[in-house]
């Protein structure tokens, strides 16, 4: 866990505000998330931006049974916080390895604590997926600017995401949920 800056979920926000959509999204507040589950019995909550790929996700019951998620696509709302502070466990961020996600996840981790479960090196090991060439996406423009912000705006994102997903990041290049689950073999995606 890194120290808390209040700076730190306001520049997120303010990086959200002015990028115009696409993944840096800030849906209006009468948009609600996606929320599946009961909140009041579960032992694990999950705040998910890939509410469609969770199912799919290997390694899930090891955080304890039975699981509630929040899903939403863009900077979460506030009015979600309270759901996420309501498990027995640390709730899990499962989200792609990209800038707008870690920006989520460390805006997340400013207003509570919250554990990555997204893409990552071990992730990408869970699914058989780890260190293969196919699987990365060039990121955009935007988020390649954003990811000069990363060390500021999640100092600790190298740590949590492993060599190989950092190196990918540093070269301008991003794995996203669908992509990270896929099963070549048998040719499924998300």
């Amino acid at each position: 866990m890194i120290d808390s800056s209040a700076n730190r979920t306001d520049q997120i926000e303010q990086w959200f505000r002015t990028q115009g959509g696409g993944d840096f999204s800030v849906l209006p507040t009468d948009h609600p998330s996606l929320q599946i589950g009961n909140f009041a019995k579960a032992r694990t909550i999950v705040y998910t931006t890939k509410p469609h790929c969770v199912a799919r996700i290997k390694g899930l019951c090891q955080f304890g049974e039975p699981i509630a998620r929040i899903g939403r696509y863009g900077l979460p709302l506030r009015s979600d916080l309270p759901l996420l502070r309501g498990s027995a466990h640390l709730p899990i961020f499962i989200g792609d390895c990209d800038p707008p996600d870690l920006m989520i996840f460390s805006w997340l981790r400013e207003q509570l604590p919250i554990g990555w479960h997204g893409v990552s090196d071990p992730f990408l090991d869970t699914h058989g997926n780890g260190g293969l060439a196919w699987n990365r996406i060039k990121m955009s423009e935007s988020e390649s600017d954003a990811s000069k912000l990363l060390q500021d705006l999640c100092p600790d994102y190298r740590q949590f995401l492993g060599p190989y997903c950092s190196s990918l990041l540093d070269a301008g290049f991003k794995i996203d949920v669908e992509v990270a689950i896929m099963d070549c073999g048998a040719g499924t995606k998300c």
